[in-house]
């Protein structure tokens, strides 16, 4: 228990660092817009070109990408229920109920816990739902922006995304391993993406502490939106490692551990970008359920590491 609560401390003390510096004004609205740049372009990136080089591709795998992709998408009709159930109007409950914020938190909690050797494990799971978020959660939320999807842009924001690229020529890579001489260049190639990838965990803790805020109003309705995520997705959680990567698919206990940290996380940060600012009630509703959210998922994804 000591041993995983020290694994995750420089973590925690980053998100503290983080929320100090916002209290004390240390960076301008642009610096920090600038540095999350950095990591979505350039340093997570990195990870995931690692982690997919380094993952042993199967055929059988392809079964888990769509389970997940699947799920999400049920999870955002069991969330049109839900909301009907708790008499919740606003559209952004079911929407937040599909897809995890992987890229701005997952990564860099799961490496604390689980180790860079663990991190093509995870990154098998994540694939599943970006191609969700990018091309259902994306859709639904730019129609309730602006009335509309808009299949073109989705396509080309798919193809030129830096996450998405870096994906692609991972999995390349790792089907190109066995077949290509390793040299003195690509081993110093390795070396810088994995200085840059380390920068990672770093630099998003220190964010995501800069942007925790939480208001009155809509925290309510976030503290429901929270528990009955978390309560569905840590069912679904325990029934796929049982049923599914245990049983059926014969994984070992990493692949378990890494489903229940990519279950456990806050819905997907961009939906607070991809909603209308104007609308302040649901604006307030989505950032307090993201911040709340990001504070549980902490808690709960230790609480799992320890006695799962």
């Amino acid at each position: 228990m000591m041993e995983t609560v020290l694994s995750i401390l420089p973590v925690i003390l980053f998100f503290l660092l983080g929320y100090t510096l916002h209290r004390l004004d240390f960076l301008k609205g642009s610096s920090v817009g600038d540095i999350k740049k950095i990591v979505s372009s350039l340093a997570l990136p990195a990870l995931l070109f690692n982690a997919f080089a380094s993952l042993e591709l199967e055929w059988g795998y392809i079964q888990l990408v769509i389970l997940i992709f699947l799920l999400c998408i049920i999870m955002i009709v069991l969330g049109k229920g839900a909301s009907r159930v708790m008499g919740i109007s606003s559209p952004y409950f079911s929407l937040m109920m599909g897809g995890f914020e992987m890229g701005m938190l997952g990564y860099a909690l799961f490496l604390s816990l689980y180790g860079q050797e663990n991190i093509s494990r995870f990154a098998l799971m994540d694939l599943g739902q970006v191609i969700f978020v990018f091309f259902v959660l994306m859709t639904l939320l730019l129609r309730e922006k602006e009335g509309a999807g808009h299949p073109s842009q989705l396509i080309r924001g798919f193809l030129t995304s830096p996450v998405i690229l870096a994906i692609f020529a991972g999995i390349l890579t790792s089907l190109l391993k066995g077949h290509v001489r390793p040299s003195a260049f690509s081993e110093s190639l390795n070396m810088f993406l994995t200085l840059l990838g380390g920068l990672t965990v770093p630099l998003i803790s220190l964010m995501i502490g800069y942007e925790l805020s939480f208001q009155k109003q809509g925290m309510l309705m976030a503290l429901k939106t929270v528990a009955v995520r978390k309560v569905l997705l840590f069912l679904l959680a325990l029934l796929i490692n049982i049923f599914f990567i245990r049983r059926y698919m014969g994984l070992g206990k990493i692949y378990e551990y890494a489903l229940f940290t990519m279950f456990l996380l806050p819905p997907p940060f961009v939906i607070s970008i991809y909603m209308k600012q104007e609308d302040r009630e649901n604006l307030d509703y989505v950032n307090n359920t993201l911040s709340l959210s990001t504070i549980v998922s902490v808690v709960s994804i230790i609480a799992v590491s320890m006695f799962y």
